[in-house]
């Protein structure tokens, strides 16, 4: 049987709680490595749990001498996490290992993984459409941020995830004060923003191939436009096709990525704005999207990469939420119509509640419980 390890070292981390049912659907031996805490326990789907620490540095080595004990047991080793994928990066020389563990052929590209300012160096190197940037130093004053990038910029510290430290400065008088929100001003990447239409990816590699995708119109956020993502409408673009085969030759991805694009319509480009080399939430959802990442996981598991077409027509939209955090977000901005969807099942709601694992339904419901508890709480005082 095809055996996979799923690495989580984040257990706030909620995106991983579905992740094994994927694995599980496609017909793999799925092992955890994970502590007590961790989402990826919230289901029923996994074979074997192996239990780690917090401790960063215990966390790497056991894991290391995990697949160092037995190289070959474990045909796939995914890391869940941009945490534990800079965590590796970072200490990991061995080629070998590094093309066990990272979710990269190519080592010399390691420098994009969980690194923004690594990214857009790489998207220069191999002429991938980016928006304009540059690395921030304190020896630049306003004049020479002008010179370089057009306003509004994005303000984006190096490690970051989820929106959580992406600042948005809209004209050069408001530049200090985003500045002084930055938390980690070392390698700073300043990005001029692009004005148009949001795409999210989510797609999955095979030794630089591009095995299958979905593309998404972004629906709603849960906070801003920079925080992740309740509801999209998904379809298939021949345009975006072209550009993950090329992204992912050039850069050597071999795991899942988690990718966002913006489309300029003057300009007619797509630019690359983020990519994560791991999973998302949104990826189990795929099995309603009639591109389910299952069969792409099949495929890798029979030897098969080449790309696999689309089953729908390039027009067809199928809108696709997920419940936990669609209900939390209506919770939090009011949105009594939101929630009035999910009661009355519109337009077939309900089936993206996880009846289907009493584990995980138990605790994303909780989370609900909780989220909706301290708005109460909030609003009475």
């Amino acid at each position: 049987m095809y055996k996979v390890l799923l690495v989580s070292i984040a257990s706030f981390f909620d995106s991983t709680g579905e992740i094994p049912f994927m694995f599980k659907r496609a017909g793999c031996q799925v092992d955890v490595f994970c502590d007590k805490a961790s989402w990826l326990l919230s289901n029923k789907y996994y074979d074997n749990w192996i239990e780690s620490v917090d401790d960063h540095e215990t966390f790497k080595n056991d894991l290391v001498a995990l697949i160092e004990k037995d190289p070959g047991y474990y045909d796939w080793v995914v890391l869940l996490e941009d945490i534990v994928v800079k965590l590796l990066n970072d200490s990991i020389s061995s080629e070998w290992m590094f093309k066990k563990l990272l979710p990269i052929t190519k080592i010399e590209n390691r420098e994009l993984l969980s690194s923004k300012m690594g990214l857009s160096n790489v998207c220069n190197k191999y002429g991938i459409a980016t928006p304009r940037f540059i690395n921030y130093s304190e020896e630049h004053d306003i004049g020479y941020i002008q010179q370089q990038l057009h306003f509004p910029i994005l303000l984006k510290e190096d490690f970051s995830f989820s929106g959580i430290g992406v600042h948005y400065c809209e004209e050069p008088a408001l530049f200090e004060e985003c500045l002084s929100k930055v938390r980690v001003k070392e390698n700073l990447v300043l990005q001029e923003f692009i004005k148009g239409e949001d795409v999210g990816l989510e797609a999955l590699f095979k030794d630089g191939e591009l095995i299958t995708y979905n593309c998404a119109e972004v629906l709603t956020y849960m906070y801003n436009r920079f925080s992740f993502t309740t509801r999209r409408r998904y379809y298939q673009n021949d345009e975006i096709t072209a550009l993950l085969k090329t992204l992912g030759k050039s850069i050597g991805l071999n795991s899942f990525a988690s990718i966002q694009y913006i489309y300029h319509p003057e300009r007619q480009m797509y630019y690359l704005i983020e990519l994560d080399a791991r999973t998302n939430a949104w990826m189990p959802y795929s099995r309603f999207t009639e591109n389910d990442f299952s069969d792409g996981i099949k495929r890798i598991m029979e030897g098969n990469i080449s790309f696999m077409p689309s089953k729908t027509t390039s027009s067809k939209r199928v809108e696709v939420l997920i419940f936990d955090r669609d209900i939390r977000r209506c919770i939090k901005h009011r949105d009594i119509k939101g929630l009035l969807k999910w009661v009355f099942n519109y337009n077939g709601y309900w089936k993206f509640i996880p009846f289907y694992d009493g584990k995980i339904f138990k605790r994303v419901t909780k989370k609900i419980v909780h989220d909706f508890t301290a708005k109460f709480r909030k609003s009475a005082a």
